[in-house]
Parts: C-alpha cells; sequence; structure tokens
C-alpha cells in the first residue's frame, strides 16, 4: 500500500523508541538506509497516557492521521499562525496531534532582517518537509498528513510527547557529537528550503536528545540563493549523495501535490549552491574535514 500525504502543522504528543538497528548518524535512523516511504520508517510512538501507541511504521501513524475521530482542539498559544493541538481517536486508541491552517501569499512582506517580495507562508509545506527529509534520509520530522477539519483543509502532524523546546537550553547532552551532527543536518536542511523561521520554539528535544524540526509553513521561498551558507560546515555522507541525486523528475512525484514547479526549481537551485559551498570546504580543510 503507497500512502501519500503530508505531515502537517497538527502534531501528536509523542515519545520515539527508535527499532532501527541502523545508526548511519544523529538524526539518521531509517531502518533501511535506502528506503525513502513512509512505509520504509519503522519506530515506536508513545501516546498521551505513556504507552506505545500500536503503530509500526509512518505508513501507520500516517493512515490513523488521516481517519482518526477528532475529539477535542484546543488553541495552541504561541506561534504567528495559532496552530491548534487536536486530541484523535481510532478503534479505542488516542494520540494528540497538531493542526495548522495558514496558507497565505503576501507581496513585500519583511520576516526578520529580510523583504520578501512574494512570501508563501503555507500548511502544505508541511507535507513537503516531511517528503523531503525522507528522501535525504532524514528522519525527525514527525509523520504528516493534509486533511479537512470542520471544513477547513491544514496539516495534521504527530505531535511528540516528552519533549522540550530548545528555549530551555539549560541542558547538557551526554553526547555532544551527537548532538552537534544534528544540529548540522538542521543547517543543511533549513538551507535547501530557505526556511526563514528556525526559532528554539520549533526545535524540539527528546528525552534521548533527539533533535526533532516542526513548523515549516514559512520555507520553501522561491530565493535560488541559500539562507544562511556560513552555517553549512559539515555534512553526513548518506545525506550528501541523496542530496547530489535529486532531481526534478525525482522530486514531482512526491512534492508536487504540496508546492509548486517554481517551489521544486528553488529547491534544486539552493541545493546547487549548496554544492559549491560544501566543495569549497573540502577544498580547503580536506574530505575528513567536512564528511561524517
Amino acid at each position: 500500500m503507497r500512502v501519500r500525504g503530508c505531515v502537517t502543522s497538527v502534531v501528536i504528543a509523542l515519545a520515539i523508541v527508535w527499532t532501527s538497528d541502523v545508526t548511519t548518524s544523529a538524526g539518521t535512523r531509517l531502518q533501511d538506509p535506502a528506503g525513502v516511504t513512509p512505509e520504509a520508517v519503522e519506530r515506536t510512538w508513545i501516546g498521551p497516557d505513556g504507552q506505545p501507541l500500536p503503530f509500526r511504521s509512518d505508513a501507520e501513524a500516517i493512515v490513523f492521521l488521516s481517519k482518526a475521530r477528532v475529539v477535542s482542539k484546543t488553541t495552541i498559544g504561541v506561534g504567528v499562525n495559532r496552530a491548534q493541538q487536536v486530541l484523535l481517536e481510532r478503534g479505542g486508541v488516542r494520540a494528540h496531534a497538531i493542526f495548522r491552517e495558514v496558507d497565505i501569499e503576501r507581496d513585500r512582506t519583511r520576516v526578520g532582517p529580510r523583504f520578501y517580495f512574494k512570501f508563501r507562508d503555507s500548511y502544505r509545506h508541511e507535507c513537503a518537509a516531511y517528503a523531503l527529509a525522507l528522501q535525504l534520509g532524514l528522519d525527525n520530522i514527525p509523520p504528516v498528513v493534509s486533511r479537512t477539519i470542520d471544513r477547513q483543509p491544514g496539516s495534521l502532524q504527530l505531535w511528540v510527547e516528552d519533549t522540550r523546546d530548545e528555549t530551555t537550553r539549560a541542558f547538557t547532552p551526554p553526547d555532544a557529537r551527537a548532538w552537534v551532527q544534528q544540529i548540522w543536518a538542521m543547517h543543511l536542511f533549513d538551507n535547501l528550503i530557505f526556511n526563514v523561521d528556525r526559532n528554539a520554539g520549533n526545535m524540539l528535544v527528546g528525552h534521548d536528545y533527539e533533535l526533532w524540526m516542526i513548523d515549516h509553513t514559512r520555507g520553501f521561498q522561491i530565493q535560488r540563493e541559500l539562507l544562511a551558507p556560513e552555517k553549512v560546515v559539515r555534512v553526513n555522507r548518506l545525506t550528501w549523495e541523496r542530496l547530489l541525486g535529486l532531481t526534478e523528475e525525482a522530486l514531482e512525484p512526491t512534492l508536487g501535490e504540496h508546492i509548486t514547479g517554481g517551489q521544486i526549481r528553488a529547491i534544486l537551485a539552493r541545493r546547487d549552491r549548496l554544492v559549491e559551498r560544501v566543495e569549497g570546504l573540502v577544498a580547503k580543510a580536506g574530505d575528513a574535514a567536512v564528511f561524517y
């Protein structure tokens, strides 16, 4: 069964117990290093009651997100777009998710120090971010689907239970190398999708110091330059190989229902800028100093 959907802004409150025997790098814990579909990602999620949910793959979680009954909704009091935490139930199983419905395009918008003549803020980008992360071998974005709730289309994403956001910086990861590798992967991804809204509030830290990236509604702008190339300093070799292999033909089947052709071509243009950046680093410091 091929399940398509975007893991959107409804994040289900969960904690993860990894079942994979393969650890290519922190933040890259796919059971099958070649797998890029939700069926290939096998992990156990923990529900609001602290017990494991019966999903054994992202594909099963996506089915739940798509079909579960909405029990309740609560507006989350943080963030610009006022996302909602949703309690879902299906077959006696309950889980939380986060629902985002923003879908706007503005002319001449300022975000931070930059002005954008065309700026898109959309729940559709949540789905695109999840799909692209899987193609790169990254699994630190929770499953998400497109779904209409109370006649309002939006994204619904599994909530990661037992996390804190990066605003609580008073912690010391037991494995500093593993933690910084997750940060490097995040910077690479954010440059690739031109994510203008990465902040401490959408960097969730799990109980095992895994880094979860959420809220990508402001990613996938059409700019072709890199957002912050200086933050790309080291790169996971497997992720890099997959990045080099991206083509418009490869991206269209998974991203085409969520973003435009122009946005896809902008991803590839930024990929080319990343190649220039990384090749420059390798020329200066050597392959071993850049790839891990």
